[in-house]
């Protein structure tokens, strides 16, 4: 199998990024990559200027001040036949201000392809104030617990929130004034990831894919044996 070049990707993948928020919430915003010698690609604004440390990005599309700001950093290697980029990691957080504080989260998206905890892979964490929470933390290692420590499962690997779902939640909740005809361009970029992960979930699971396309009609052979 052609082993397929991960700088490359990850440019493609940084430069789609960047069209999608410019074409909603940003206004000439630039999410670039860094890729290593280790097979590790580092997606963000403002990376590869001083390194893989990716920068808020205001969002203020029509310019004056921001009031919000979006942190986005995807960390990307290839999969495991060495083809088509994975996400091994990402973060995509807002935030009140570009200092980016814990009680500054507005709402924060965060997956690890492989946790090395009990948490859940695909998860977010809010902020707000609790103060009932310290009496149901069963566990030793803090002395209190946070709205904002909760790790809130939502869905698995394939199917979990994305940047397009976050750029929509900042303007159906009104914290941006988003560009002309961003619905479309959330569209189309939503229908491309969507896209991606059928193909992933495909090839990780053939043998239903291959019944469920034989259930509606198709004429499905497996391949020749090596």
């Amino acid at each position: 199998m052609v082993k397929h070049d991960l700088a490359s990707q990850a440019r493609r993948f940084a430069a789609r990024t960047s069209d999608l928020l410019n074409g909603t919430i940003t206004n000439g915003i630039r999410v670039s990559s860094l890729t290593t010698s280790a097979g590790l690609a580092t997606v963000g604004a403002g990376v590869g200027k001083q390194g893989s440390n990716a920068e808020p990005v205001p969002l203020a599309p029509a310019g004056g001040k921001a009031l919000v700001y979006l942190y986005l950093a995807h960390y990307c290697v290839l999969d495991p036949e060495g083809v088509y980029l994975a996400m091994k990691q990402s973060t995509l957080n807002l935030y009140t201000s570009a200092e980016m504080n814990d009680d500054e989260l507005i709402l924060g998206l965060d997956y690890v392809r492989e946790p090395t905890n009990q948490f859940p892979g695909s998860h977010i964490h809010v902020s707000g104030q609790r103060d009932d929470l310290d009496a149901i933390y069963l566990g030793d290692e803090r002395k209190s617990r946070k709205l904002r420590d909760f790790h809130l499962p939502v869905g698995g690997r394939r199917f979990r929130p994305t940047l397009e779902d976050l750029i929509e939640f900042t303007i159906t909740e009104e914290m941006v004034k988003p560009r002309e005809g961003w619905r479309d361009v959330v569209d189309e970029h939503r229908t491309r990831w969507t896209q991606v992960q059928i193909k992933a979930a495909t090839r990780r699971n053939q043998s239903d894919a291959a019944a469920a396309l034989t259930e509606a009609g198709w004429t499905v052979a497996p391949p020749p044996a090596p």
